[in-house]
């Protein structure tokens, strides 16, 4: 049989493999299935070996004389020493591994160590991309879509997580520019995608009825969770630095020193501790070590979810009905608002929470006065102020 467009077309499967020499290119064949699929196929000799190339289904577009052309192009490299055969496994194979390196699982593995893992917030990124990463990872970067975004967040959301569909929204975008600043993807498509959830600036500090409420119930688990939550009352520094403390940084008795690396603003801050919270440094029942809030001696206290919401627990239990719901953040509040109540002045207030607002860069360049009488006087009051309401 000749081959040509009508006799492929018009040659019928049998229940065994045919092939069909093509009558132009030696060694070209055209290979009819028992199924019906038709294909193009060259065998040829490579040291000494009988080996077959496909070059591709007549159902999937391939032509004869692109099958031809094909051939032809096979036999050349042949004729220059070449096998063909090993270039295009090859070629598949540098394929396979160009989509395996453009995977979500891949990018997120570099991303991790080239980024996040440089940051002082890179553990808690990875738990917001946490679930991206495991449901996505064998997706190319390129196919994960905005409905598929989309989709995601709203899942989030419908599972009652509001807040976390936002952080999850602002980590992947974030993840997003940086495969486009290192040409994973020619651009970012989700950049445009607005946060799932207007969430209000939160207003809740805790009241006086509060604040005796919260002293008493951290009288149930002083060890360490106790005294954590009474020290951040008290000082008004976010949870990690208190969290995070050590007697390293204690220096002058006192005079608690944050390095540029512990703080938010990467802004080297001292804090000079009340009376109040030197006792609970030095309480006689802390796990010895150098971490002053620690459950093993050797680290940190870590998992603050389940003391946390114990410790609201026990503060509805004892007010007798369920309290409005407070973040330890919001303990950084209350130290502020009260601050300001025992006539504070602002910048005060901003020196000891370590903002920047109303301060300029000549300021803080020229200014190295540390404020230190003032700075202690007013948290020696405050602590005394929370004493006396508790008593």
């Amino acid at each position: 049989m000749k081959l040509s467009i009508k006799s492929i077309e018009a040659v019928k499967p049998s229940d065994k493999r045919q092939e069909f020499p093509d009558q132009l290119i030696k060694g070209l064949r055209l290979v009819v299935q028992p199924s019906g699929i038709k294909s193009f196929q060259l065998r040829y000799k490579y040291a000494g070996q009988s080996k077959r190339l496909t070059l591709g289904r007549w159902d999937k577009g391939l032509t004869l004389a692109t099958a031809r052309d094909k051939a032809r192009e096979a036999l050349l490299k042949l004729e220059d020493g070449s096998d063909p055969l090993h270039e295009k496994r090859q070629k598949i194979e540098a394929a396979i591994e160009r989509t395996k390196k453009a995977t979500i699982g891949a990018a997120m593995a570099r991303y991790e160590v080239e980024h996040l893992d440089k940051l002082r917030s890179g553990k808690n990124a990875k738990i917001f991309l946490q679930e991206f990463k495991a449901e996505y990872a064998d997706l190319e970067l390129t196919n994960f879509t905005k409905d598929m975004f989309r989709e995601m967040l709203q899942n989030i959301i419908a599972e009652g997580y509001e807040v976390k569909s936002n952080r999850v929204c602002t980590h992947i975008k974030g993840f997003m520019n940086w495969a486009e600043e290192k040409g994973l993807i020619e651009y970012n498509h989700l950049a445009k995608v607005k946060k799932p959830v207007k969430v209000e600036p939160r207003e809740r500090f805790l009241s006086d009825a509060d604040i005796k409420l919260f002293w008493k119930a951290t009288e149930a688990e002083m060890e360490p969770w106790g005294a954590m939550y009474r020290t951040m009352l008290l000082l008004g520094q976010r949870k990690t630095e208190v969290a995070y403390m050590r007697f390293s940084e204690i220096v002058e008795g006192n005079h608690w020193h944050l390095p540029s690396a512990r703080t938010k603003n990467k802004s080297r801050h001292d804090v000079f501790l009340p009376t109040q919270v030197m006792a609970m440094v030095h309480r006689e029942n802390r796990i010895v070590g150098d971490f002053i809030f620690s459950t093993t001696g050797s680290g940190p206290v870590k998992g603050f979810t389940k003391p946390l919401s114990r410790l609201r627990a026990k503060m509805n239990e004892l007010a007798g009905y369920e309290l409005e719901q407070w973040q330890p953040h919001d303990l950084r509040r209350t130290l502020e608002t009260n601050l300001a109540k025992l006539q504070t002045p602002q910048n005060i207030i901003d020196r000891i929470v370590n903002h920047r607002s109303g301060v300029t860069v000549v300021q803080r360049t020229y200014n190295q006065y540390d404020y230190r009488a003032e700075k202690e006087a007013a948290l020696q009051k405050w602590a005394d102020h929370v004493e006396e309401l508790v008593a």
